[in-house]
């Protein structure tokens, strides 16, 4: 399948898709030894080259990578979000005739734990089940010590907003000063459901972070900006959670592989010149 010059180099690792127009724009790449263009859509066995030198390209990702992101709040989705600024997907690592999906993207305010996917029909599959009852935690921090009746009566004020949705359990998870967290265990609420039930009950909310989609859960150790490829059995609990069978394939090499870079002259070319000279 043809895919735009710029994605299948942004796609290799060799550049950002914005490097990589930049190169083409001044001329260092080639397709079948000829100058390229901007844009210009190119087949698997086409012949790429930057500065002379061809690329060996990997093979196209595997189907259904699922990959666990630690989002910071305020960090644009996609390149046209963020205008001048860096996106998540210029943070994924790329991949080879495929694009990274998200599963119920987080509103641009929140963070915390968001799922990327190669996988359309399970991103399909999880937004319904998010919409509905897929289990949802939250990590939330409020100003100020809400009484214990305030965060007893959360639950049915969930039951009756509009949309409405469950929480099914609220636990305080400490803090400091005036400001306090609180750890919401949630079905079909979104972090702004969360926040405007939050706001209506008089609660000043000031952090809002996903803690947990379905079986799958954010690593205490994932900084912010980190990623991780889930694994087989993550991925599995995933699939069935949103009431999938999970594709059965071998280990898969890293999704983050940068191993396609421009390849160096063999010693039979290298000897080849040196007698022409």
């Amino acid at each position: 399948m043809a895919e735009r010059l710029q994605k299948v180099l942004a796609a290799a690792g060799v550049a950002s898709r914005r490097e990589a127009e930049g190169w083409i724009r001044a001329g260092r790449v080639t397709v079948n030894d000829r100058p390229a263009s901007l844009g210009q859509r190119v087949e698997e066995d086409d012949r790429i080259a930057v500065d002379g030198r061809r690329l060996r390209l990997e093979r196209a990702a595997p189907k259904d990578l699922v990959l666990l992101y630690h989002r910071p709040p305020g960090e644009a989705l996609t390149a046209e979000d963020a205008g001048a600024g860096d996106a998540i997907v210029d943070r994924l690592p790329p991949l080879r005739g495929r694009r990274w999906l998200p599963l119920s993207p987080l509103a641009p305010t929140d963070g915390g734990l968001e799922l990327f996917t190669t996988d359309g029909g399970l991103r399909a599959a999880a937004s319904r089940a998010a919409a509905a009852q897929l289990p949802i935690g939250w990590a939330v921090r409020v100003s100020g010590e809400p009484t214990e009746a305030l965060i007893a009566s959360l639950e049915a004020r969930a039951r009756a907003a509009e949309p409405s949705f469950t929480i099914a359990a609220v636990r305080a998870a400490g803090g400091e000063g005036r400001n306090r967290w609180y750890e919401f265990d949630t079905a079909g609420a979104r972090g702004r459901d969360l926040r405007e039930l939050l706001l209506a009950a008089g609660l000043d909310v000031s952090r809002i972070l996903r803690t947990r989609v379905g079986p799958v859960t954010m690593d205490r150790e994932l900084s912010r900006g980190r990623h991780r490829e889930l694994g087989a059995e993550e991925r599995r609990r995933l699939y069935e959670a949103v009431g999938l069978e999970a594709p059965s394939r071998a280990p898969p090499a890293s999704a983050g592989s940068r191993s396609a870079r421009p390849s160096r002259p063999s010693s039979r070319d290298r000897a080849g010149r040196g007698r022409s000279r």
